[in-house]
């Protein structure tokens, strides 16, 4: 599951993709809050990370507020998740950023836990890496996500 964090920063994030591919103003915190639903307190924090990343700018003044900086179709959902939420591997042998050989793995080589998680992982991080915010704001899902989707069970 994704934390509540990146549900915010993907809202925040698809905002902003909706104000740049309209008059492509700077939007404020509070405005950023409101069409996103995010509780203003979280949203500081997460826009600040995705400023430091280099997706976003910030402008002072009046007619200041934060706008998208980078293409939509360069944002993937899998680099997001990865500014907010850190490795997403099941595995820290298994990261690509984040990588370290486990504790208690004499061989990654033959590990039977890394070759169980590896294939589904990288399958995962495939159909999550080829999404990107563009794809979001078209309201387009990729191939079998959309069918794998389905309605809400929980």
């Amino acid at each position: 599951m994704i934390t509540q964090k990146m549900k915010y920063a993907l809202k925040a994030v698809m905002v902003l993709g909706d104000e740049a591919a309209g008059e492509g103003k700077p939007l404020r915190i509070e405005d950023i809050a409101q069409r996103s639903g995010t509780p203003k307190r979280f949203l500081e924090h997460i826009l600040l990370d995705i400023k430091k990343a280099g997706l976003v700018a910030s402008m002072r003044g009046r007619a200041g507020g934060y706008v998208l900086i980078k293409e939509p179709a360069s944002i993937s959902i899998a680099d997001l998740r990865r500014l907010i939420d850190g490795p997403i591997s099941p595995l820290p042998c298994l990261s690509r950023g984040a990588y370290r050989s486990c504790d208690d793995c004499r061989d990654e080589a033959t590990c039977r836990i890394r070759r169980a998680f590896a294939e589904a992982f990288y399958g995962y991080l495939l159909m999550f890496e080829g999404v990107t915010l563009a794809d979001l704001l078209k309201g387009e899902a990729r191939g079998e996500m959309a069918e794998l989707a389905g309605p809400d069970t929980n």
